[in-house]
């Protein structure tokens, strides 16, 4: 499970990140990511995360499946700092799952994660900075 100062929990935000955020996809997914401007941002608050897994995935066995693997890769991810903070940014990242995902194994899946995850960044990064 992520810890509680990594977790979108609010619906709000969510819908935010996933209107107002930059896209990118992947097979099987797909990353919204909103860049939140907050100058004096901790390593606690750099990042928070959220997933959609809806019932087109599959069964409830095969979505908490489907969410285990994808909170143990952003984990990973973040730990390694494959996701590196910018100075004066936080990240809302949401991971909305398709079908396709099941057939995924481990090392495509967090390919398929990093690569979106860093494209959407980049996008928002280049929002951010024309606004």
């Amino acid at each position: 499970m992520l810890p509680k100062e990594h977790r979108l929990t609010s619906s709000r935000d969510h819908r935010a990140a996933m209107r107002h955020g930059s896209r990118a996809g992947g097979s099987g997914l797909m990353v919204s990511v909103l860049a939140r401007p907050n100058a004096e941002a901790t390593d606690h608050e750099s990042w928070r995360c959220g997933l959609v897994v809806s019932k087109a995935v599959g069964n409830a066995v095969v979505r908490h499946r489907v969410q285990r693997r994808l909170r143990h890769i952003v984990m990973e991810l973040m730990r390694e700092e494959a996701l590196e903070p910018v100075a004066g940014h936080s990240w809302d990242l949401v991971i909305r799952a398709f079908p396709e995902i099941t057939s995924l194994d481990h090392a495509q899946l967090r390919a398929e994660v990093l690569g979106a995850a860093q494209r959407a960044r980049r996008k928002s990064l280049r929002r951010a900075a024309r606004t």
